[in-house]
């Protein structure tokens, strides 16, 4: 696997140079990856160690779920493939189909993204948990930010674009007026 720059104009092939075999929250692969992105892992194997080294009384004190700590909205996160997400928007504003295997010299291998939306079911429903709805109207939102993928274009043109998927959920708000 290699990481590079190159951009929608690179060779299709996964053994070219410019492609981007691993991102964050792309994963090229012949099975469904078991696990979140290996950043996810790592950021959760820091917060391990860093409770690790404290005292029982301290770890016990810092534990989020201990202290009442929620999130402000509820997410989900799970790895889709091109079967899921069959079109995207790519960096131009255009509609792109998402190619559901990927080339390489021994066959061909399928795209998935992990993807992290706001949870439909549940409480943040009716807006941001913990917000003072006297002064302020909120609302959990579903955030994109761009990935590399192997698309199709509107005139079949076959290449490595950055595409929008879903990364976050995020709270909103705005004041009431009229008060």
């Amino acid at each position: 696997m290699s990481q590079g720059g190159g951009g929608p104009s690179s060779v299709v092939t996964a053994d070219n140079k410019d492609v981007n075999l691993y991102d964050s929250r792309v994963m090229i692969s012949n099975q469904v990856p078991l696990e979140p992105p290996l950043l996810f892992l790592l950021e959760e194997y820091k917060n391990y160690l860093d409770a690790a080294n404290m005292s029982m009384r301290v770890r016990r004190h810092s534990d989020p779920s201990r202290r009442g700590e929620l999130s402000v909205c509820d997410s989900i996160s799970q790895w889709v493939t091109a079967v899921d997400k069959k079109t995207a928007i790519d960096m131009s504003g255009q509609t792109v189909t998402v190619m559901e295997k990927v080339p390489v010299p021994n066959g061909q291998l399928k795209q998935y993204f992990y993807e992290t939306k706001c949870n439909p079911i549940g409480y943040t429903k009716e807006g941001c948990r913990g917000i003072d709805k006297r002064h302020y109207n909120s609302q959990c939102r579903t955030t994109q930010s761009y990935v590399r993928a192997l698309t199709m274009d509107s005139k079949k043109k076959i290449g490595w674009r950055f595409i929008r998927i879903d990364t976050s959920c995020v709270c909103t708000l705005t004041i009431k007026r009229g008060r």
